[in-house]
């Protein structure tokens, strides 16, 4: 176990620059130290994700840009996309297996399934018929959940490549603009609205709580377990707030529209909260927003208080945000993820022999030629050093 409780966080900006922060809570004042800061795309930076030692960003100028964190250096562009990237999302889970997949959503109504060993395009879910607003991929890394301006929301098998079930908003004259599965059991999931939250049940897929935030706008959310017992549902206002529900005296009312109140509520910008996210160490639970005004707030989050350890000014508008470990770029932690790497490719070169053949019993595709994996690999531009 790491002496010092520091993390980093990354932040994507309208002026197209990606900035990423160390911030060190071990002393009694924090310290933000400036790791990188660079213009990553020729558009804003509309979203970020963080899987292992891999940061990838998404831009209104189409490009998924990835970055590999050890070693500081851009690694490619995937260019498949004809749309401004609107979601970025790496598959989770505890071993190397489980985090295998980038899903990227677009504008131009797709989402695509990326293999992260070699960053090949694997399928595209097609079935949208507008902009696709956000998706959250299932604790079994089996199943993916999407919402989009075309008024319905999409269950998706990652196993066929093949829509689920498609739910569509007809009492409401909103669109999806977040979605987030509840707990890690994955038996409920959340659809934000501009100003309503739908919780949905997975195995009847129909609406069982509706939370009515009348006049606020809704700028983001997400979930956190702070106990075995207590897992909140929390949503980013327009009015700089981050609102937090206890989602277990939510399941447990008996009306549709509920009347519960948030837990508590913190305020930490003056206009609109952008993105905000949880980092857990043996140290405790962290909660880190930005916002339209530049900043990046910093709380300490415990079940009984709340508290605002650390303010950072960018003097840039914010647009996004992912969190990961400071030790991604310590010596001793390289030494071991290139250990492990090696181990896993060992497995996957066992394992994964035939690549086609993987796919094939994942995807039910059939094996094709050499010819058309050419033709193939001509229409999606992976350009990588």
């Amino acid at each position: 176990m790491s002496s010092r409780n520091q993390f980093r966080i990354v932040v994507g900006s309208y002026e197209h620059n990606i900035l990423c922060l160390s911030l060190d809570l071990t002393l009694e004042t924090p310290v933000f130290t400036p790791i990188f800061h660079f213009q990553a795309h020729s558009l804003s930076v509309k979203c970020l994700d963080i899987s292992k030692r891999y940061l990838v960003s998404g831009s209104n100028d189409e490009h998924i840009r990835i970055y590999d964190l050890q070693k500081r250096k851009e690694l490619g562009t995937l260019l498949a996309h004809q749309g401004s990237i609107t979601a970025l999302k790496f598959s989770r889970g505890e071993n190397s297996s489980s985090n295998k997949w980038l899903l990227s959503a677009s504008d131009d109504h797709k989402i695509i399934i990326w293999r992260v060993k070699d960053w090949e395009n694997l399928g595209v879910l097609k079935g949208h018929t507008a902009r696709i607003n956000d998706l959250a991929i299932h604790p079994s890394n089996r199943i993916a959940v999407s919402v989009s301006d075309d008024h319905s929301i999409r269950l998706w098998n990652l196993m066929t490549v093949k829509k689920a079930a498609v739910l569509k908003l007809r009492n409401y004259n909103q669109n999806g603009q977040f979605v987030r599965w509840l707990s890690t059991q994955g038996k409920y999931f959340a659809v934000a609205l501009m100003n309503k939250i739908l919780i949905y049940a997975t195995d009847d897929a129909k609406v069982h709580h509706e939370i009515d935030l009348t006049r606020k706008t809704i700028m983001h959310m997400e979930t956190i377990q702070l106990t075995d017992d207590k897992e909140f549902l929390c949503v980013g206002l327009n009015d700089g707030n981050v609102q937090f529900y206890d989602i277990a005296k939510l399941l447990e009312e008996d009306e549709l529209t509920s009347k519960l109140k948030p837990e508590f509520s913190l305020l930490g910008h003056t206009n609109r909260v952008k993105d905000f996210n949880f980092y857990k160490n043996s140290f405790g639970t962290y909660m880190v927003s930005i916002g339209s005004d530049g900043k990046v707030v910093v709380w300490d989050i415990k079940h009984d208080s709340q508290e605002q350890i650390a303010v950072y000014d960018c003097g840039e508008r914010l647009n996004c945000m992912a969190l990961c470990d400071e030790t991604i770029e310590k010596f001793e932690t390289m030494k071991k993820r290139a250990s492990d790497e090696a181990e896993l490719d060992a497995e996957q070169s066992e394992v994964e022999s035939d690549t086609e053949e993987i796919k094939k019993a994942m995807f039910g595709k059939k094996k094709k030629s050499k010819k058309q994996r050419k033709n193939k690999n001509k229409k999606v531009s992976v350009e990588l050093e």
